[in-house]
């Protein structure tokens, strides 16, 4: 009997050993070696003992020359390890690198919830993955293109708005450029190059970038435009744009190129002198009652510009437009100002998608949590933002009826550290 009770005693002792030594994350690289710009699957895989619990999340680390963005949604499973049966997340990355020869991600945090079991307390934790490496290889022939990227199929079209013709000094010519590769995500495709001859003056292109996956297949898109103002008459020349790609299928690199618009344009024509008007005491009196009414209705008529200005430019707006900015700025603080002025300005409820809820999370923790002094990077917040922004808009212009009661707000949604 008593052989028998420390036998059950030792067995539990073992068991209780091989459970601690399962590691509760682990990130793996399903093929370790890529071209210059193809995607590479990055998994990460939660463990543990019960059911997960609410939605995990990454502090993405940044990696000089490479993108790492998360994709998909989790895949639940479970899984025998070590003779045990384990809970599992699988969550999917993409990684995108224009550096050679080896490229690590170095361990970062990831936070997730899980119970004890099914029914017992919901336990947060908070792990670091181990450092992974992954090799790129720089294609033959390529060395001298700068940003290049691999995929097996790249479409590039364009539109002109208006359509290049005869112009005039001060016109403007709008080119949109729209990418569409199998395999990337639109942030990972080349941005449109911005060069332009003497007299022509190029503004900031407008980006969007998309992704879509369906049906295990994953293609983006990056659409954007490019402003020529025309400064100079003459004839002047706005540039072809060559985009260069390596099929790594054929193994050869491909390219397809925009090609040059030439206008002919026309001096500013000259405004004529207005035609003196003999009566000039009719010119004066027409100031004077002007003037007049301007000072007498100047509330009214400020009230009145005042809610044109709100019309034309609404205060929703304004507040995404300021948030996108501190965005790029990788200014946390201002960023959090802008946020909040966002929702006071929607004035209805948002149930946020879990990549916005991350961003904002990841926005808190910089500003509130343990590592508040480490520099925050704006750039996952400003595209989570935009896409869900888009996807409210197009909400907005085709409601759908429902009786069922209204989300939680925002606020209640997401928590801060």
């Amino acid at each position: 009997m008593r052989a028998i009770l420390l036998f059950i005693l030792f067995t539990a002792i073992c068991h209780g050993v091989v459970r601690a030594e399962v590691s509760p994350v682990s990130i793996t690289a399903p093929e370790s070696t890529a071209w210059t710009g193809e995607r590479i699957r990055i998994l990460v895989e939660l463990r543990a003992s019960g059911s997960f619990s609410g939605s995990a999340s990454f502090d993405v680390p940044e990696i000089p020359g490479t993108l790492l963005i998360k994709v998909g949604n989790p895949v639940v499973s479970s899984k025998e390890i070590e003779g045990e049966s384990w809970f599992v997340q699988t969550h999917e990355f993409a990684l995108f690198s224009q550096k050679t020869g080896t490229v690590t991600i170095p361990p970062f945090p990831v936070r997730f919830g899980s119970r004890d079991g099914f029914t017992g307390p919901v336990e947060e934790r908070e792990v670091k993955t181990e450092a992974l490496s992954v090799e790129i290889q720089r294609p033959p022939a390529s060395e001298g293109i700068p940003f290049l990227v691999t995929t097996e199929t790249l479409t590039v079209d364009e539109t002109w708005e208006p359509v290049p013709g005869a112009a005039t000094v001060g016109d403007v010519f709008r080119r949109t450029i729209v990418q569409k590769a199998e395999g990337l995500t639109g942030m990972a495709l080349l941005p449109a190059p911005t060069a332009a001859p003497d007299g022509v003056r190029v503004y900031e292109p407008q980006v969007e970038t998309s992704d879509n996956t369906e049906r295990g297949a994953f293609t983006g898109e990056r659409r954007e435009t490019l402003t020529y103002l025309l400064q100079q008459d003459g004839s002047i020349t706005l540039p072809e744009l060559t985009y260069t790609w390596w099929n790594p299928k054929a193994e050869s690199l491909l390219s397809k190129t925009l090609p040059a618009v030439t206008v002919q344009v026309a001096p500013s024509p000259s405004v004529p002198e207005p035609a003196a008007v003999s009566r000039s005491w009719v010119k004066g009196l027409v100031a004077i009652t002007f003037l007049f009414l301007l000072i007498s209705q100047r509330g009214r008529i400020a009230a009145a510009l005042r809610k044109i200005w709100r019309i034309l430019d609404p205060p929703e707006r304004v507040a995404a437009r300021h948030l996108l900015r501190a965005c790029r700025r990788n200014d946390a603080a201002a960023s959090q100002k802008a946020w909040n002025q966002w929702l006071l300005e929607v004035r209805h409820d948002l149930d946020p998608d879990p990549e916005l809820r991350d961003a904002v999370l990841a926005m808190n923790r910089a500003l509130f949590g343990p590592e508040a002094e480490k520099a925050w990077d704006g750039s996952a917040m400003c595209y989570a933002f935009k896409n869900a922004r888009r996807v409210r808009h197009s909400v907005e212009r085709s409601p759908v009826q429902t009786n069922l009661p209204p989300l939680n707000r925002i606020n209640a949604n997401i928590q801060s550290p």
